[in-house]
C-alpha cells in the first residue's frame, strides 16, 4: 500500500488538517526533480559543448585564464547539496556564481565571433536553470519547516491538555476514595453518634452515609466489596483535625445536596481514564505517523537529487522536535494505567493495562457478513414480492369483508416496511461515512469496544426483511394455516420484539440494549439531558409517522377483533391523529429541556416553534380527514405551507450549515467531509422538494380519508428524505469536530474541585482559524510548487455589512452544535451527578461495579489488604502531586 493511502487511512479525522501535507510535499519534489532534468546534467557537457563551437587552430577561453581566475560551474548535484547545507544550518542558500568575466585580450575577438556569442547565451541560460533548482530546493525546504512547526506545536498543546485532565482526574480519585473511606467508617460505626460527628466534621457525608435504626441491617446485608476494601487497605496520610480540613485544600466541598454516591463516581471516573487513555494513544498514534510522513518524504526528496548521506533533515530536524523526542506520554499512560490498578482492578496492573488497551476494537473481515446481508435481502424480496402480487389480487375480489381485510394487512406490513427502510438507509449513511472519513461512532459515543460494523448492523433490517417477506408470504399465497390468516403480522411483530429484547449475551447484545435504553430516554423526553442519539432518534420518528398511525390501527383492529376495521383509520380516529403528532411532542420537549439547561432563546425555542408548527400541521391533517370541508383543507394548506418553508430554511442553514455566502465552496461551508461536492448541491435542492410532499393531499381532496397509496407515497418520499437528512446532518457534526479538533470526550466529573475545575473549565477549545482553512486548500488542491506568485496581499478593510452577514452566517451555521449536550465538565464544576436524572446518564451499565462492590469473599479481602501494604506514604504523596512533565 503506498504511504499516501495509509496516511489517510489511520490518520484521525477530526486531525486531519494537523497532519503533514504529503500530498503537497510530493508535489514539492516532483517539481524539484522537474527542475534537474530541465538542468545540465554536470559541467563537463557544458565544457563539451564550449570545447566544440571553438576553433581548432585556438585554445578554448578558459585556457588562457590565469588560475586564479579559473572558476568551476556549479553542477545540480552542487547546488543542491549546498542548499541542504544551508538550510539546515538555517542560513542563506549559496547563489551560483556566474562566469568570471574575461579579460580584454587577444581572445576577445573570439567572444565577438558567432560561436562566443552562442556561448555566452548557453552559459546565461544554465546560470537560470540553476537558479531555478535552488528555488525549487527552497520552497521544498520551507514547506518541510512549516509542516514541522504545525505538528509539532499541535502536539504540544495536546499533550498541555492531557496532562491537565490527568492532574485533574488525579484530584477526582483521591477525592472519591477519601468519600468512600468516611462512609465506610460511618457505617462500621452503626450509630448515631459517630453519624452525627462526621456530618459536623464533613457536611453532605453523613447524609450520603445514612443513619437510623435501618443502619445495621444495611450494614450487614451491602458488605463493600474489594475495591472498598482495597481503598481501605491503602495507607493513610496523616489526619489532620477537622476544623482545619477544608482550610488546607485547595478545593471547596459541594452542597450536601448535590452529593454523589460513591457508586455514580466510581462509574464516572472509570469512564474519565478510559478516555484519557484514548486520547492519550490517539496523539501517540498521531506523532508516529507524522515522523514517518516526514522520513518517507524526506527519502523521496533524497532519491530525487541523489543526496549523500540521506536522511540529513530527518535526522537534524525532525529526530530533535518536540513531538520525536518527548516521553511525556508515556509517563502518562503507565501514569493513568497504575491509577486505574489502583482504584478499580485491585492492584492488579496487567489486568488494568489490558482492559486500558482493548477500548479500540480491531478492524476485522467482514465478508461473510455482505454474503448474508446479500442472500437474506434477496430471498426476502422474492418472498415479499410474492406476497404482495397474491395481496394486491385480494383487493379486487367480490367479498367486502376479505378486501378490507387485505387492505388493513397490507397497510399494516406497509409501515413495517417503512421501518426497516429507514434502518437500511441508516446503514447506508454509516458505510458513506466509513468511506468519507467521518467519525460517527464518536458523534453517537459508541463504545469502541462493543461496535460493530455497518455491514454487520445491516444484518438487523436483512433479517427483518426476510421475515416479512415469509410472513407476507404465508399470509396471502394460502399455504399458511387458515387460522392465522389475520395473525401474521401479531407474529411478525412479537418476533421482531423478542429478537430486539432478547436478554441473553448474544446477537450484538449490547448494541441492542444501547438501542433499546435509547428509545427508554426518548419516551421520557424532557426529563434526561439531551444527547445527540436523543435528538438524532426523535427526528428520524418524525419522518415515521405512518408506522406510528399503523401503531393505533394495529392496536384498535386487533382489541376489536377485526369487527368494522374502518373504525380505526384516519376518518374516524382522533388517536391516529395523535400518534401523528406524537414524535413532534417529543423532540418539543427535548428543545425545552435544552432550553432550561441552557436559557438560550436562539436556538433552542426556535427549534422548538418549528416542531409546534409541525404538530399544529398533523392536528389540522386529521380535523381535515375527519370532518372535511373546504375551510379545513384551507387551514391545512396554509399551516402545511408555513411548516414546509420553515423546516426546509431550518434544514439548510442549521442542519446543514449551508448556503454560507463567505465560504470558500460556493454556496457551501468551509470544511466539507465528503470528497465530491455534488452531493451538496444535490441535497439542497432535493430536501425542499420532498418537503412539500404534503401537496398530494391537498390535491387528492376527492377522497377525505385520503387514498391510502397516497399515504404511503408521501411517506415514502419522507423516509428518504430523512435518510439524506441523516447523511449531512452526521457530516456536519463531523466537520464541528474538525474545526475544533476533537477527536475526544470529556467525561463529566462528579466532584467540584473549585481551581482545578474552574481552570480546565476556562480552558478554550482551539477552533479551526481562517489561516488553517486557507493553507489546506492552497495545498490540496490550488498550487502546485511551480505554480507563479499571484501579486502582492493588498488590506482590504472590510465593508459593515459584510460583517454583519458574515457573523450571522456563522451564527447560523454552529446553531446545529447546541441541539444537545456536550459531555464536558461545566464552569460550575457540576459533572452532573445525580443532578440530570437517573444515575447512569450514559446508557450503560454498572455490571463491573456491581461485580466489584457487592462481593463478600472475605478470603479475596484478606488478599486484598496483603496486596495493598506496600503501597507507602511516599507513592501516596507522589500520586498527589501534578502529572509529570
Amino acid at each position: 500500500m503506498k504511504f499516501a493511502k495509509q496516511l489517510e487511512r489511520d490518520a484521525v479525522p477530526e486531525w486531519r488538517a494537523k497532519y503533514l501535507n504529503y500530498k503537497a510535499g510530493k508535489k514539492h519534489v516532483k517539481a524539484v526533480s522537474r527542475a534537474l532534468l530541465r538542468s545540465p546534467r554536470n559541467p563537463r557537457s557544458a565544457a563539451e559543448r564550449r570545447a566544440s563551437t571553438t576553433s581548432n587552430l585556438e585554445l578554448p577561453l578558459p585556457a588562457v585564464r590565469p588560475s586564479h581566475e579559473r572558476t568551476r560551474l556549479l553542477g545540480p548535484a552542487d547546488v543542491v547539496r549546498r542548499l541542504r547545507r544551508a538550510s539546515v544550518s538555517a542560513t542563506t542558500p549559496p547563489v551560483v556564481a556566474p562566469p568570471c568575466p574575461r579579460r580584454e585580450t587577444a581572445g576577445a575577438s573570439t567572444a565577438e565571433s558567432p560561436s562566443g556569442l552562442r556561448r555566452i547565451w548557453t552559459l546565461r541560460s544554465e546560470a537560470a536553470q540553476f537558479d531555478v533548482v535552488r528555488d525549487r530546493t527552497r520552497d521544498f525546504y520551507d514547506f518541510m519547516d512549516a509542516e514541522l512547526d504545525k505538528v509539532d506545536s499541535f502536539y504540544r498543546t495536546k499533550e498541555q491538555q492531557a496532562g491537565q485532565r490527568l492532574g485533574l482526574l488525579r484530584e477526582q480519585l483521591h477525592e472519591m476514595r477519601s468519600r468512600r473511606l468516611q462512609e465506610m467508617a460511618a457505617e462500621s460505626e452503626g450509630d448515631h453518634g459517630a453519624a452525627s460527628q462526621l456530618s459536623s466534621a464533613e457536611p453532605g457525608l453523613a447524609k450520603s452515609a445514612g443513619s437510623g435504626w435501618a443502619q445495621p441491617i444495611r450494614v450487614k446485608m451491602f458488605r463493600p466489596g474489594p475495591n472498598s476494601e482495597a481503598l481501605r487497605a491503602m495507607p493513610q496520610t496523616p489526619r489532620l483535625p477537622a476544623c482545619s480540613t477544608d482550610t488546607r485544600r485547595d478545593y471547596s466541598r459541594r452542597p450536601p445536596d448535590d452529593d454523589v454516591s460513591y457508586r455514580t463516581a466510581k462509574h464516572k471516573l472509570k469512564l474519565a481514564l478510559q478516555e484519557l487513555y484514548r486520547a492519550i494513544e490517539l496523539l501517540k498514534a498521531y506523532a508516529l505517523l507524522n515522523r514517518t510522513a516526514f522520513r518517507k518524504l524526506n527519502k523521496k526528496f533524497d532519491k530525487a537529487i541523489h543526496a549523500q548521506p540521506p536522511l540529513r533533515y530527518t535526522h537534524e530536524r525532525v529526530n530533535n522536535a518536540w513531538f520525536v523526542t518527548s516521553d511525556v506520554l508515556e509517563g502518562h499512560a503507565k501514569t493513568v494505567e497504575d491509577l486505574y490498578a489502583r482504584y478499580f482492578e485491585r492492584g492488579n496492573h496487567k489486568l488494568a493495562a489490558g482492559k486500558l488497551r482493548s477500548l479500540s476494537r480491531k478492524v476485522t473481515d467482514e465478508s461473510a457478513s455482505s454474503f448474508v446481508n446479500g442472500l437474506l435481502i434477496g430471498v426476502g424480496a422474492v418472498f415479499a414480492l410474492q406476497g404482495l402480487v397474491h395481496g394486491s389480487r385480494l383487493l379486487f375480489v367480490g367479498d367486502s369483508r376479505v378486501r378490507d381485510e387485505a387492505s388493513y394487512l397490507l397497510q399494516l406490513y406497509g409501515g413495517y416496511f417503512m421501518m426497516l427502510l429507514l434502518f437500511a438507509l441508516f446503514c447506508l449513511d454509516c458505510f458513506i461515512w466509513t468511506r468519507n472519513k467521518v467519525n460517527f461512532p464518536f458523534i453517537f459515543e459508541f463504545d469502541q469496544r462493543s461496535h460493530i460494523d455497518w455491514r454487520r448492523l445491516a444484518k438487523f433490517p436483512s433479517f427483518f426483511l426476510f421475515l416479512m417477506g415469509v410472513c407476507m408470504w404465508l399470509n396471502f399465497s394460502g399455504y399458511g394455516a387458515e387460522g392465522l390468516y389475520l395473525y401474521y403480522p401479531v407474529l411478525l411483530v412479537c418476533v421482531t420484539l423478542g429478537i430486539i429484547f432478547f436478554p441473553a449475551p448474544v446477537l450484538a447484545y449490547k448494541s441492542r440494549k444501547w438501542f433499546v435504553y435509547a428509545h427508554w430516554r426518548l419516551l421520557l423526553a424532557g426529563i434526561y439531558p439531551v444527547e445527540f442519539r436523543d435528538f438524532f432518534l426523535g427526528d428520524m420518528y418524525c419522518s415515521l409517522t405512518y408506522p406510528a398511525a399503523n401503531v393505533e390501527l394495529f392496536f384498535c383492529i386487533y382489541a376489536n377483533q377485526w369487527e368494522n376495521p374502518t373504525q380505526c383509520n384516519s376518518s374516524h380516529s382522533r388517536l391516529l391523529g395523535f400518534f401523528l403528532t406524537l414524535p413532534a411532542i417529543w423532540r418539543l420537549f427535548q428543545c425545552l429541556r435544552r432550553y432550561r439547561d441552557t436559557s438560550n432563546v436562539f436556538p433552542h425555542l426556535v427549534n422548538g416553534g418549528k416542531y409546534a408548527m409541525t404538530i399544529c400541521n398533523y392536528v389540522l391533517l386529521s380535523v381535515y380527514r375527519i370532518h372535511g370541508s373546504r375551510t379545513n383543507l384551507g387551514l391545512f394548506i396554509a399551516s402545511a405551507t408555513i411548516n414546509g418553508v420553515y423546516v426546509s430554511v431550518w434544514d439548510l442553514f442549521m442542519d446543514f450549515s449551508l448556503l454560507q455566502t463567505q465560504s470558500r465552496h460556493p454556496l457551501l461551508r468551509d470544511v466539507l467531509a465528503l470528497k465530491r461536492r455534488w452531493p451538496y448541491y444535490c441535497v439542497m435542492i432535493v430536501d425542499p422538494v420532498l418537503r412539500f410532499g404534503w401537496i398530494f393531499y391537498a390535491i387528492f381532496t376527492h377522497n377525505t380519508q385520503h387514498s391510502t397509496i397516497i399515504s404511503f407515497l408521501v411517506s415514502l418520499m419522507e423516509v428518504f428524505r430523512r435518510g439524506l437528512w441523516a447523511l449531512f446532518r452526521v457530516e456536519n457534526e463531523h466537520c464541528a469536530n474538525v474545526a475544533q479538533y476533537k477527536a475526544s470526550r470529556d467525561v463529566p466529573l462528579p466532584y467540584h474541585i473549585g481551581p482545578l475545575m474552574d481552570s480546565a473549565s476556562a480552558e478554550p477549545t482551539p477552533r479551526r482559524s481562517v489561516a488553517d482553512d486557507q493553507a489546506q486548500e492552497q495545498q490540496q488542491q490550488a498550487t502546485s510548487p511551480s505554480a507563479p506568485a499571484t501579486g502582492s496581499k493588498v488590506a482590504v478593510r472590510p465593508r459593515a455589512d459584510a460583517v454583519i452577514g458574515r457573523s450571522l452566517s456563522r451564527r447560523l451555521a454552529l446553531a446545529h452544535t447546541q441541539d444537545f449536550v456536550k459531555r464536558r465538565p461545566s464552569a460550575d464544576g457540576g459533572g452532573g451527578g445525580g443532578a440530570d436524572g437517573p444515575v447512569n446518564e450514559y446508557g450503560e451499565d454498572f455490571e463491573d461495579d456491581d461485580e466489584d462492590d457487592d462481593e463478600d469473599d472475605d478470603e479475596a479481602r484478606v488478599g486484598l489488604r496483603r496486596r495493598f501494604q506496600h503501597i507507602s506514604e511516599e507513592d501516596l504523596k507522589r500520586g498527589s502531586e501534578g502529572p509529570s512533565s
